[in-house]
């Protein structure tokens, strides 16, 4: 496994979602859900059982921010899961790579999340987009980072 990963690091294997090319392996692309168009298949099947249930009982824009919260930590204990796995089976020579590629993810998750938000204003919508940006940029990491296993 460490082979293949190195191989997938080195950028030969890597496709969307991450956007990685061969002159740059850990090159990454934040892309977000339109508000007003359908989820994207690959997010919406990562979203858990619980998730669904609560935005289906959900009516009032705190109850929504609230599922979007909760399902935040369940996917951040996802992507922790997938980057440890991940981490562990990288070679030693590109583990210092995969390490600042994956702090600069970090860094620039929550100001691309506020910047969508952002388009919104500050009206009802904007606190639900803002967590629901978190969410999926979380799920969206923690495909990426399987695509290198």
């Amino acid at each position: 496994m460490g082979k293949a990963l190195a191989i997938a690091i080195s950028g030969l294997l890597l496709a969307p979602p991450g956007h990685s090319t061969k002159a740059n392996p850990f090159a990454y692309k934040f892309e977000m859900t339109p508000e007003e168009g359908p989820v994207d298949p690959a997010i919406e099947k990562h979203y858990t059982a619980t998730f669904n249930r609560c935005q289906k009982a959900a009516i009032a824009t705190q109850a929504n921010v609230a599922c979007f919260e909760d399902e935040f930590a369940r996917q951040d204990k996802t992507l922790n899961r997938v980057w440890q796995a991940t981490f562990a089976r990288s070679t030693p020579g590109m583990r210092g790579r995969l390490r600042a590629a994956q702090r600069q993810w970090f860094a620039r998750r929550d100001p691309f999340c506020k910047s969508k938000s952002d388009e919104f204003g500050r009206g009802t919508i904007e606190p639900v987009v803002y967590v629901n940006c978190r969410v999926e940029q979380t799920m969206r990491r923690t495909m990426w980072l399987r695509a290198l296993q």
